[in-house]
């Protein structure tokens, strides 16, 4: 799957963003902010560890050096300095990231498994570990992040608009259109879905194009939420399906 084509207009608002986590995951309040850094975690997890292991850490250690650098982030108070205005978030969370992993206290105090946060299930674990696995050999670990961000934000657009759908009545649609989101072939052609679908063909093609629209508009929603600001989200998707294009198309 690959990136699609967003126009460069938009009427979309800067509502809740990536920064916005951030800052409350910095609060001063521990129940806010473990909360926050919980669904920090839970999100951005993924390019973190994909990091760790093309850079020649071992599963087991990267597993625990992820954690720890969440961790880390809630407990040094690193996320009360961030601030949106400083640029990008995943750019911030590399950085932060490579600071982290020159720190020799954090490598001697590496999270173990059953202590501290736990925010990584065995079941997601063993798939980024497949991720891991089918990605180009010859990428470096920023770009294999890259690729993995990315993903990730895919991810999330395609699960926002299967939602959306769903919670119009229109799950069966989505899942015969879907596969007309992405760069890979679809399992179908338009006539054999329309001829499932009991359709036309000209209506599937309709239903295609307003699908994709729907999906290039939640992609930007996601980018939105982890730039600085509303005139950077071209140019990161242009980054992203770049990156995505070279280190990480085989891994969807």
């Amino acid at each position: 799957m690959v990136p699609p084509s967003v126009s460069d207009a938009t009427d979309e608002r800067f509502t809740e963003t990536a920064w916005s986590i951030v800052i409350a995951a910095g609060a001063a309040t521990p129940a806010r902010a473990h909360t926050a850094m919980a669904e920090l975690c839970r999100i951005y997890w993924r390019p973190i560890y994909a990091y760790l292991r093309r850079s020649g850490h071992p599963r087991h250690d990267a597993e625990d050096l992820t954690q720890s650098f969440f961790q880390h982030l809630l407990e040094n108070q690193t996320l009360q300095r961030a601030s949106r205005e400083k640029g990008r978030f995943r750019s911030f969370l590399l950085g932060t990231l490579k600071r982290c992993l020159a720190d020799e206290h954090m490598q001697r105090h590496t999270l173990k498994r059953g202590g501290g946060m736990r925010f990584i299930s065995t079941d997601e674990l063993e798939a980024e570990e497949l991720h891991h696995l089918r990605t180009d050999r010859e990428a470096a670990p920023d770009e294999v992040l890259d690729a993995r961000w990315a993903g990730v934000v895919l991810e999330r657009a395609l699960d926002k608009v299967r939602a959306d759908c769903a919670a119009e009545g229109k799950a069966n649609l989505f899942e015969a259109l879907s596969p007309f989101l992405g760069g890979m072939k679809p399992y179908a052609s338009y006539q054999e879905v329309a001829d499932q679908m009991n359709l036309g063909l000209g209506a599937v093609k309709t239903l295609i194009y307003r699908l994709r629209q729907q999906f290039a508009s939640a992609v930007r929603r996601e980018i939105m939420q982890t730039v600085s600001a509303p005139h950077e989200v071209d140019d990161e998707l242009r980054r992203l399906r770049s990156v995505f294009a070279r280190a990480g198309q085989q891994a969807f």
